[in-house]
């Protein structure tokens, strides 16, 4: 009956996008069509699952269990090693939504893509730009994406932005392709983790030596575009007289030719390779306080000949993976590397503690298409050229006096700092209370300029070379001490988890500007703008049953205001209401969020088609709202031969300004109150369905994403205005070949659809087309 649903649901995918075109900006008519379709098929998994709920503890095979096991059914010792659960012992300790995406679904789908993996969790906004999610838009519960500045983003509990305080925009984004799995924060829980509190966070966590014995893993994948992937980990344990040592080393090189094309048949492609250092040692359980040292170094570099130049509505149409000509120079190149220092230490039975001393370095310099200068001198953005269906500009020789502008946007990161998390066992029904504290400093210095260009015979060729520094010479900082304190009190069936952040943080700008490039003269442009903020948060479990909770929250947001004292921190209060359960072969949670944000934040990024200056200023008042489901189910009898592991994921969001405003902010421009916010999808959907056996499986995912706006307004999308609603279908065989080796085929995109995922940074950007890939997979 299943597979009878599920194949209506893929026939009016495909009848849509074949004789409804008229859908393609029409996201009402077209989510009707795809809600019809998904509400029988969940009404068809509800009535099987639920006849089956007493037949969960009978699963003879452990791995089908995780297939389907979501983060709310996790045992107790499991909750206790998820980071961002941030010390709580069990489910109803975590007072937000929390979700895990373990080891086994990384590799159910072989992703290398953030976006793709991320696509599967509810209430996460996404805006793609690339295809390959080499810079992600990232954003939760309508916080907006733009560059991920806006929610908090780590790697093994460390800070991952190139400066989280002081310029927090994710030009680089961890490789996802080596992590062992992906932690995802929403809701109250947020107390623990800063700067950026208003939306949420994700840990990224690599390789652990827990879960490993000594040995190693190979996998190499090649796809279309010529991409390819090559990952190698070996790992070293042994035993001493006084401990256990580790030794890990792991390396992945990925890249590709790139999907869209250049006249000049240039690549539009990237390579990337991530090498990681581990080296740990940890006393015996037995130990009097065990305890353990832990030294990781890592470090990546890329190359992409990526753009923010995209299409004209004409040009999109005629052929949507084009590029043009002045664009065939553009080309990132960046480097990061960093160093962690951990020691973990069990002082005595009911307090442990962890610190981390770490440091990062990121450097980058995207020379890319800017702007023009016409004969008179007057500048000219890329958007207004694109707009002005003035392309033949970029296409064509150049005419006299015109000049095509590349900027060097040449930067260097630090960040730097100690943090320190302990948890102590209260007495008897109290819980417990964990507290942190971090101190952190972190900079960003810009030494840019701009050379001139002109084409000729579809080549660039250089005319007017910049001097490095006339087109920024600045360096933005930042100093913070932060720290928190949240504590877990249990009354009967309810657990109270309260709690209070303090960031303290002093943020500056030196600016040389172009008269001083060696920065020597003793009278540089100064700004400071010091500040404390405390954020308080409330998150209450009841425990309706042993399998089912009732669970709310609510914390106050904070967005640090950057360097510019007239400009203030953004602020918001977050409420939630959620329900969570865990019957066997059926599982899920469902929350209603509710977010009022004060003087927002925008950002001058020339991502979201700004002049790049970075500088942070405040609009008006916003609210979100809506709410997410998830659930999880097998849908054969645990008796079976074969697993039918299924997923859905759905959220609803509403994004409004609540106040009147004007702004230098291109998405934002003239706000109107109640204008819908951009780039925020109000509808998301993800079903992921697998047949599997102890050999075979064939895993689907299957997204829809409503229009969104890509300028705030009301009433009716102009299409000339919005992203196309899109649905794509990923699916992938995999085979055990032997117990340790894995083959696999994948097709992503498998109906090969072209859709607009974007209009910024400048101009039409579109989705990556279908992609079919392969790969083996050793473990030794």
């Amino acid at each position: 009956m299943i597979l009878n649903y599920l194949f209506w649901v893929i026939v009016s995918f495909r009848i849509r996008r074949q004789f409804c075109p008229m859908t393609r900006h029409n996201p009402c008519l077209s989510f009707a069509l795809q809600t019809a379709s998904v509400m029988v098929l969940i009404g068809s998994i509800s009535s099987l699952s639920i006849a089956q709920m007493s037949l969960g503890n009978q699963m003879e095979n452990d791995s089908l269990n995780l297939m389907i096991q979501q983060w709310h059914s996790l045992p107790e010792a499991s909750v206790q090693t998820i980071g961002l659960a941030a010390g709580a012992k069990g489910v109803d300790e975590v007072p937000g939504a929390l979700h895990v995406i373990g080891q086994e679904e990384l590799e159910r789908y072989s992703y290398t893509d953030p976006l793709r993996v991320l696509r599967t969790v509810s209430g996460v906004n996404i805006q793609e730009e690339d295809g390959y999610g080499l810079r992600p838009n990232i954003g939760m519960r309508g916080s907006g994406t733009e560059r991920s500045a806006r929610i908090t983003i780590m790697e093994d509990g460390i800070l991952m932005a190139p400066a989280a305080y002081s310029a927090p925009a994710a030009y680089f984004f961890p490789s996802i392709a080596r992590m062992q799995s992906i932690e995802v924060l929403k809701g109250s829980s947020q107390i623990a983790f800063g700067p950026q509190t208003a939306g949420g966070a994700i840990n990224l966590v690599t390789a652990g030596f827990d879960d490993i014995v000594s040995g190693g893993m190979v996998r190499y994948e090649a796809s279309g575009f010529g991409g390819f992937l090559e990952h190698g980990r070996v790992t070293q344990k042994w035993d001493s007289k006084h401990g256990s040592w580790g030794i890990m080393a792991e390396g992945m090189r990925l890249g590709s030719d790139g999907f869209k094309s250049l006249p000049n048949g240039g690549s539009t492609g990237f390579d990337k390779s991530d090498r990681m250092f581990k080296m740990r040692w940890k006393s015996k359980e037995s130990a009097r306080s065990p305890q353990s040292i832990q030294f990781k170094w890592s470090e990546t570099e890329e190359s992409s000949n990526e753009t923010y130049a995209g299409l004209s509505e004409e040009d999109f149409n005629a052929d949507p993976f084009k590029r043009y000509n002045a664009s065939a120079n553009d080309l990132m190149k960046s480097a990061q590397s960093q160093a962690v220092l951990t020691h973990e230490w069990q002082v005595t039975k009911n307090w442990s503690v962890k610190t981390d001393i770490y440091q990062t370095n990121f450097e980058r310099n995207w020379y890319k298409l800017d702007r023009a200068k016409d004969s008179l001198g007057q500048s000219i953005s890329l958007q207004s050229l694109i707009d002005g269906m003035s392309q033949n500009l970029l296409q064509e020789d150049t005419p006299d006096g015109f000049l095509l502008q590349m900027k060097a946007n040449n930067r260097a990161y630090e960040a730097k700092g100690i943090q320190h998390r302990g948890s102590i066992q209260l007495p008897g029904e109290l819980g417990q209370l964990v507290y942190g504290v971090r101190w952190h400093e972190d900079y960003g210095d810009r030494f840019e300029w701009r050379d001139g260009y002109q084409l000729v015979d579809g080549e660039m060729q250089l005319t007017d070379a910049g001097t490095p520094g006339t087109a920024g010479n600045r360096i933005d900082r930042a100093q913070a001490l932060a720290s928190f304190v949240r504590g877990t009190i249990r009354t009967g069936k309810f657990t109270w988890t309260p709690g209070l952040r303090m960031e303290n943080i002093e943020m500056g700008r030196t600016d040389w500007g172009s008269s001083d490039l060696n920065r020597i003269g003793s009278t540089p442009s100064e700004r400071t703008n010091p500040l404390i903020v405390w954020l308080p948060g409330l998150g209450l479990n009841f425990a309706v049953s042993e399998y089912a909770h009732i669970f709310s929250g609510v914390h106050r947001g904070f967005i640090p205001p950057g360097s510019n004292d007239e400009t203030t921190a953004e602020t918001s209060i977050n409420a939630e209401l959620g329900f969570r359960f865990d019957g066997g072969l059926l599982s899920g949670q469902a929350v209603i969020f509710n977010n009022i944000y004060q003087n927002l934040l925008g950002a001058d990024l020339a991502a979201t088609g700004g002049l790049g200056s970075g500088d942070l200023f405040n609009g008006g008042s916003a609210r979100t709202q809506g709410f997410e489901i998830e659930a999880a189910c097998n849908a054969f009898p645990a008796d079976s031969k074969w697993a039918m592991p299924i997923r859905l994921s759905y959220t609803y969001t509403n994004a409004q300004f609540t106040s009147a405003f004007e702004s230098d902010y291109g998405p934002w421009d003239v706000v109107v109150d109640g204008d819908y916010m951009p780039y925020l999808s109000p509808h998301q959907l993800s079903v992921q369905v697998a047949m599997q056996n102890e050999k075979w499986s064939l895993e689907t995912n299957t997204r829809y994403v409503a229009a969104m706006r890509t300028s705030a307004g009301q009433g009716s999308i102009n299409p000339q205005e919005a992203t196309d609603e899109s649905i794509i279908l990923d699916a992938v065989v995999r085979c055990e070949l032997r117990s340790n080796v894995q083959w696999h085929l994948g097709m992503n995109n498998v109906f090969d659809s072209a859709f607009v995922v974007a209009r910024r940074p400048a101009g039409i950007r579109a989705g990556m087309p279908r992609l079919l890939r392969t790969g083996l997979r050793f473990t030794f």
